[in-house]
């Protein structure tokens, strides 16, 4: 089978469909997509608010609660306990199936009038009633997707973690503030994709480094500044010098390790344990392309946060143990054959277009079903039925397909319509990492959500905070600060903040000054640092004509004195001013 040429449907931007795709769509029976990879993309993330919270009343129990849905939102919303108790019957809903109307017509009412799932969660919280898509957390405030934690705050993926703030993607890590995809560090600060390093500050891509500053690229060092080598008396004696807990120093510091790290090489991809990838963050996997942040993973491509899966294609979030998954969203736990689906798990098995259902097989078009089979629209059906009214309504779905509110044809392949998204797009994850105007969310017939009505009024700047936490007295936490973006950016920013006791204590125990920014900010801005979830083809860059960045001689590398002809995708756009390096390159230089 041959590669395919076409035009997304919905940003006209021309994609291939690849031989292996085809085979893939065949082995599940599906037709091949409309939308090009980043779009499809998107449209799972606008399934999912992560950040977003609203204190609401349960419409089962009545009592307030933190939950993802604002009070004015069209549908019933159930807390955690009330969702899965055995207070209420999905199938209560279910309908019958009217050939005379698309089939998304149909699925619409249902998925209106299903309660929703108001927090999501696995395990047990304690003292963490401002956090979701957390499990097993105690003393938790504001953090995300996030697993086993104890004292963390700020932040998304944190995973084993304890007494960490303001960071994204730390796996068991400890003291850690400011950090980005750093496994089994402690102590450190202001640092990225770094391994086992300890009280360090401003690291980019370093591996077993402690007491370390300002460096990149170093592994099993101590006593390092900006990548020179010192004794350790000498190097305690520079550190004190560029007073590290004061703001101005460290936007000096900052800026500076930013210039610098621009002299130093970076691999094309972070990956360790596997073979045939493509993308980034990718650990033990085999075939896998066009991924991001998976972790055991075998024959997968488009993905998004995926572990321990197996064949499987356009998938975002979650895994553990599933197999043959195709667009879909935040569906795992031993899940087979699952397409078309957002929020469900536990063994969910032959389900397409569901949501929020669990335990269950054989499902089509439902919402909110438990322990369930042969049901469509969250109508039971016998099994001879059910199996005879799929493929009718398969076939009538490509025959009369329907037409979403911004002219695009949605049929059967395609995931869920814009028509039906619980969130606007500025509530949901595809805002972060996607960013869209007001007018441009707008015009591509998504919704767009105006920041609530703020009802406080800031007692301090941001300017007015000190510069040092030493200067700082309790009398802050009873402070109302006003953020220092003041609402002008497209960051969703609350205007104002407060920091928590926890917090102050943490600042304190760290040297670390006060923030000016309120978290959201500080979350979009951490975000900057972050490579995209996009791919460009580039060439490595690796000349032995040109002197390295140690002074090292290249000519001992695998392509000798030529210039190395590697060529790869990577998340390093052409006109970034990094010194990219495929693989091979990148550790014979640094390792």
């Amino acid at each position: 089978m041959q590669s395919e040429n076409k035009n997304c449907q919905n940003c006209k931007a021309s994609f291939t469909i690849e031989p292996d795709d085809f085979s893939f769509y065949e082995k599940i029976k599906v037709p091949s997509p409309t939308f090009c990879p980043e779009c499809r993309l998107v449209r799972r993330l606008l399934m999912r608010n992560e950040r977003t919270l609203y204190k609401r009343k349960c419409d089962l129990c009545n009592e307030e609660k933190i939950l993802v849905f604002p009070k004015e939102s069209k549908y019933k919303v159930y807390c955690h306990d009330c969702f899965y108790s055995d207070n209420w019957d999905g199938q209560t809903d279910g309908q019958d199936y009217d050939f005379s109307k698309t089939f998304f017509e149909q699925y619409i009412k249902l998925y209106d009038s299903v309660p929703r799932l108001g927090i999501a969660k696995q395990g047990f919280n304690v003292n963490s009633e401002y956090v979701n898509r957390a499990s097993d957390t105690k003393n938790c405030y504001l953090i995300f997707a996030s697993n086993d934690n104890e004292d963390c705050y700020y932040g998304v993926s944190y995973w084993g973690s304890k007494n960490c703030m303001d960071c994204y993607n730390v796996r068991k890590c400890e003291r850690c503030f400011e950090c980005l995809d750093c496994y089994k560090c402690n102590g450190l600060k202001y640092s990225k994709e770094c391994n086992e390093c300890l009280d360090s500050y401003f690291l980019n891509n370093c591996r077993n480094c402690q007491n370390c500053f300002g460096c990149t690229n170093l592994r099993n060092k101590n006593y390092c500044i900006f990548n020179k080598q010192y004794a350790r008396e000498e190097y305690l004696e520079k550190i004190s010098e560029f007073r590290i807990y004061s703001r101005a120093e460290l936007e000096k510091i900052a800026e500076r390790v930013r210039k610098e790290s621009l002299n130093y090489i970076v691999p094309c991809i972070v990956e360790h344990h596997s073979v045939n990838v493509s993308g980034n963050w990718i650990e033990n996997s085999k075939n896998v392309n066009n991924s991001f942040n998976c972790d055991k993973v075998e024959d997968g491509k488009y993905l998004l946060g995926v572990q321990q899966a197996k064949d499987v294609m356009d998938y975002t979030y979650w895994g553990n143990g599933s197999e043959l998954i195709y667009e879909t969203s935040s569906v795992g736990r031993q899940c087979s054959s699952v397409l078309f689906s957002n929020e469900s798990w536990d063994q969910l098995v032959r389900a397409e277009y569901c949501v929020n259902c669990f335990s269950s097989s054989d499902l089509f078009g439902c919402v909110g079903l438990r322990k369930k089979q042969y049901c469509i629209l969250n109508k039971q059906y016998s099994k001879e039925e059910y199996e005879t009214m799929i493929q009718k309504i398969k076939e009538q779905m490509k025959n009369m397909p329907f037409l979403d509110n911004a002219g695009r044809t949605i049929s059967y392949g395609e995931f869920f319509p814009c028509d039906m998204l619980p969130f606007a797009y500025n509530e949901s994850i595809a805002q972060e990492y996607f960013p869209k105007t007001k007018e441009e969310i707008i015009v591509q017939g998504y919704r767009w959500k105006e920041p609530d009505t703020k009802n406080y009024v800031p007692t301090v700047l941001s300017s007015e905070l000190p510069s040092s936490i030493n200067l700082v007295s309790d009398h802050i936490l009873n402070e109302i600060i006003a953020c220092a973006h003041g609402g002008r950016c497209n960051q969703q920013c609350t205007t104002a903040f407060k920091i928590i006791p926890n917090e102050l204590q943490f600042y304190r125990a760290n040297n670390i000054p006060p923030p000016q920014l309120c978290p959201n900010c500080r979350y979009y801005e951490r975000l900057l640092k972050h490579q995209p979830f996009k791919l460009w083809p580039r060439a490595c860059m690796c000349d032995p004509t040109l002197e390295s960045y140690d002074g090292q001689s290249r000519i001992n590398h695998l392509h000798g004195k030529e210039k190395c002809d590697i060529e790869f995708k990577t998340s390093y756009a052409p006109d970034r001013s990094e010194i990219v390096y495929c693989e091979k390159c990148y550790q014979q230089e640094v390792y």
